[in-house]
């Protein structure tokens, strides 16, 4: 799947509007005038934002890079009851909460979205993360602020075009012009200078690790995972290329890998907090749940960042994961499961038999298959259920403004809008 370039929509412009808005060099607003009844804009704050998250979302007949800034939620008003209130059966609340999910009741919309349509958008990552300092920021933010710095008003991508047919300026003018085109968003075009770059200097680290981030950013991991051991091999050590292969080989579903790269990575602030909750997560996928829970106690002490409710999300997560393998859960959801399937096989059977009466399939073939189809998919899906295998929607928590690296798009795509 590749990213296409896609005009801004009117509501991208009023998003940055908003952003250029909150920015303390902007002009002050100019007073409304007497009888007007619009609205002055609200002023974005984020100093107080939760999270950045970074995801590749549908756009048209590709994907796009999307960073979200997610505020903190709401309080919840608890109602006292008589006598001593009952504890809270948080897996009981995640199921709920997967109920009204999947019916469309829950809404939670992030505080701003900046999105890769726009040329400034890797700067306007960058600046939000300034301003929101108490807030987490996941891996593919981090990978996304690292362009933020590309002079696209001062960068001549002729010249660079023909510095590139120097002996000896080819790498670092190729370098450059890749990195133009990854501002402008033409990823495809990056990728093939990066891998030119790469083929006139092969000992360049640095145009490993780009040609590997532009493979993530593609969905290209297999390839991505290649370059970047290269980058990794070159410059041992480097934080930032480590971290693209672990994410690499995350996606992969390499998870014994992913969690050997992770171990070296993790710590208690930044960027290391991040790599240790993936790295409890590598752990989680692998069933390893002991070892996940003390990488979680040590989780629930990092800073900046709400890290302890990310920590309660993954405590509940690995507690579903040994109740799917052994438990009533198990037991309870494969249950379900087998209704679900006989339902589908008994609605299938009634309805070739209905057809057949009335002689559907020589007369309206295409319109008498189309519901033997849909009974069909319904017991390949079933059947999946009751093989015990984890389902992408029976991991994390999902609640606002806190990440589930299984749930994410780098994990599981979301259909393309077209």
């Amino acid at each position: 799947m590749t990213q296409t370039d896609v005009k801004p929509t009117d509501k991208l412009d009023q998003t940055q509007a908003a952003f250029e808005q909150e920015s303390p060099t902007a002009p002050p607003p100019e007073p409304e005038e007497p009888g007007t009844d619009e609205p002055t804009p609200p002023v974005l704050d984020l100093s107080k934002a939760r999270s950045l998250l970074t995801e590749l979302v549908p756009a048209g007949m590709g994907e796009v890079l999307v960073t979200d800034v997610w505020a903190r939620p709401e309080p919840k008003k608890v109602e006292k009851a008589e006598g001593e209130a009952q504890p809270v059966d948080r897996q009981r609340a995640w199921e709920l909460r997967q109920e009204m999910r999947d019916l469309g009741l829950l809404k939670e919309r992030p505080l701003v979205t900046y999105d890769a349509r726009v040329e400034q958008y890797w700067g306007q990552a960058k600046k939000a993360r300034e301003q929101a300092r108490e807030a987490f920021t996941d891996p593919y933010t981090d990978l996304v602020i690292s362009f933020a710095d590309v002079d696209l008003d001062g960068m001549n991508m002729s010249e660079l075009r023909r510095n590139a047919r120097e002996y000896g300026r080819e790498a670092d003018a190729l370098l450059a012009l890749g990195r133009g085109y990854m501002a402008i968003g033409k990823l495809k075009g990056a990728r093939q200078v990066f891998q030119a770059a790469a083929k006139a200097e092969p000992q360049y680290p640095d145009v490993w690790w780009h040609l590997g981030v532009v493979d993530l950013f593609t969905r290209a991991n297999r390839s991505a995972a290649s370059a970047l051991e290269e980058a990794v091999d070159q410059s041992p050590g480097d934080f930032r290329a480590e971290m693209a292969l672990s994410l690499a080989r995350y996606h992969l579903r390499d998870y014994s890998g992913a969690e050997a790269c992770f171990k070296r990575l993790a710590g208690s602030e930044g960027s290391r907090a991040a790599a240790r909750s993936m790295l409890v997560c590598s752990l989680r996928m692998q069933h390893k749940y002991d070892e996940a829970r003390v990488e979680l106690s040590f989780l629930r002490q990092c800073r900046p960042g709400d890290w302890s409710a990310v920590a309660d999300q993954c405590v509940d997560c690995v507690e579903r994961g040994e109740m799917k393998k052994e438990g009533p859960l198990r037991r309870r959801r494969r249950i379900i499961q087998i209704l679900k399937t006989v339902a589908a096989a008994a609605g299938g059977g009634i309805w070739i038999a209905y057809a057949k009466a009335e002689d559907l399939f020589r007369q309206q073939a295409p319109y008498a298959t189309i519901p033997l189809f849909l009974a069909v998919l319904m017991l390949a899906r079933s059947l999946k259920g009751i093989s015990g295998r984890e389902l992408p929607g029976e991991f994390g928590n999902l609640e606002q403004g806190l990440p589930c690296w299984q749930t994410t798009t780098w994990m599981k795509p979301r259909r393309s809008e077209f």
